[in-house]
């Protein structure tokens, strides 16, 4: 695996972030952006669950793009609730499709924890990818998501043990999307996933697998 620190601008402001692809050059390879958890509850692009999809999405043959929400690590502005991260989040995006190797029509967006309420809640950044993988998205960023009107194949995983996403509601929420996401509810697993990455992660691959490769 090679790593690439990368740098990208939105609005005058500098994002940091780290491009993972294969050790080989290949061409017309897919391409997965990767959002990380709470800033202000310690979460950044090194978080366990970021890098172990990561890891486990360039062994499979994708590229990858973990960076730093702003106010994070050397990633420059501040922390806004998710009001304006949504802002990097399309850069990094564009980063991925011009990168050299991959292929701009096969991207997908995943994200953790605030990451997936981030990717939840702005339409434009559903329209630029062609598979989202939500862990461990908090109920209430699932029921007031715009795509629920969305045609992208769409994963949600997350753990029978996690408060925070309160997986026994999450089948009546679904219910109002046009095409309803695939689920699997770990059970044991809790919001951070200690102990169950080697669960999660390939069920992350295998989305990705199917409808980008």
């Amino acid at each position: 695996m090679r790593q690439s620190a990368v740098s990208f601008k939105t609005k005058g402001l500098t994002f940091e972030g780290v491009m993972a692809q294969p050790e080989q050059e290949i061409s017309s390879l897919p391409g997965v952006v990767i959002c990380h958890p709470h800033p202000l509850f310690g979460g950044n692009m090194d978080n366990n669950v970021v890098l172990a999809v990561s890891h486990a999405l360039v062994e499979r043959g994708f590229v990858t793009l973990r960076f730093n929400f702003r106010g994070v690590g050397n990633s420059e502005g501040e922390h806004s609730k998710g009001e304006e991260e949504s802002q990097e989040v399309l850069a990094a995006l564009d980063l991925m499709k011009a990168w050299p190797g991959v292929d701009s029509k096969k991207i997908g967006l995943a994200g953790y924890s605030f990451g997936s309420s981030v990717v939840l809640g702005n339409a434009s950044l559903h329209k630029k990818v062609k598979a989202i993988a939500l862990i461990s998205p908090p109920l209430r960023a699932v029921e007031s998501t715009p795509l629920k009107k969305g045609k992208q194949p769409t994963f949600i995983i997350t753990g029978d043990r996690d408060k925070l996403v309160q997986s026994d509601q999450l089948d009546s929420v679904l219910g109002a999307f046009s095409r309803k996401p695939e689920v699997r509810i770990v059970a044991g697993a809790d919001h951070f996933w200690a102990g169950h990455e080697n669960e999660m992660v390939p069920e992350v691959v295998k989305h990705f697998s199917e409808h980008l490769k």
